[in-house]
């Protein structure tokens, strides 16, 4: 899924944590993910039917900001930075905000859109409110032998053949919850993508055990820049029913990107 802003991700996100290799944030986590829609989305969400573990008993809402600093040879740079709300059920849905003000989906004002994910009702949505309308499409649960966890993708390393580096940084509170984080380095050897020299990209992700997401995640890529993901204002009760649900003005279509699908 990519993001007119900035993840890839988490979204924008991708790094590796604990098992495996956020979204935060990727290269554009998003990175990343991306640059053209949901850029502030951290994986477990689930978003367009992705194999994420469905998390239950553990409710909360937040809010969410992921920054991304470009600097150029000639000292021009590129600030780009994307806010949102999120938050999850205790029956594992999901919910997440952002507001676009640059790229494509912005060319003719900032869009807010916002992102539901229900297994309950098997469904994941696309909300636009510019539009009213709300894209549909199946929610996949995966079996229990082919399920993910959050943690083991919420950053993904670089797909090239990369050295791949792991530390503990030990626990710290981050946002009011416990987080555990490790410190990732990447090197991709020389010649292996017709580079000269090689290329070192270090990632910090804090990951919260009770909340299973990532509440704090850093990135710096010779190739995209620094990118920073925070989860604050996190709240541990349980969000109203309506935030998981299609408001009664929207047309529900199916097919994700503007792209209904005939029924």
């Amino acid at each position: 899924m990519k993001s007119v802003t900035l993840f890839a991700i988490l979204a924008l996100s991708s790094v590796a944590y604990a098992q495996g290799p956020p979204p935060p944030p990727g290269p554009p986590p998003g990175g990343p993910r991306g640059l053209e829609r949901g850029a502030m989305i951290p994986r477990e969400f689930g978003i367009g039917g992705s194999p994420w573990k469905i998390v239950t008993g553990a409710p909360y809402s937040a809010e969410v900001n992921n920054t991304v600093v470009q600097t150029f040879a000639d000292g021009n740079t590129i600030h780009r930075t994307s806010t949102g709300k999120m938050a999850r059920d205790n029956q594992g849905r999901t919910y997440l905000q952002e507001t676009i003000t640059e790229g494509p989906l912005a060319q003719n004002g900032p869009t807010t859109l916002t992102f539901i994910t229900d297994p309950v009702a098997g469904y994941s949505y696309e909300l636009n409110a510019n539009t009213k309308t709300a894209n549909r499409r199946p929610f996949k649960t995966p079996d229990a032998k082919g399920a993910r966890t959050p943690d083991m993708d919420a950053h993904r390393p670089p797909r090239e053949h990369s050295d791949v580096e792991t530390s503990d940084l030990g626990t710290m509170n981050v946002g009011g919850v416990n987080a555990q984080g490790k410190s990732i380095t990447h090197t991709i050897p020389a010649g292996a993508i017709g580079n000269t020299q090689p290329i070192t990209s270090k990632s910090e992700v804090w990951y919260s055990p009770d909340l299973k997401i990532v509440v704090l995640s850093k990135r710096n890529d010779p190739r995209v820049g620094e990118s920073t993901y925070t989860v604050s204002n996190i709240s541990r009760a349980a969000p109203s029913a309506s935030l998981f649900q299609v408001p009664a003005d929207y047309t529900v279509r199916d097919g994700f990107r503007g792209r209904p699908r005939p029924n």
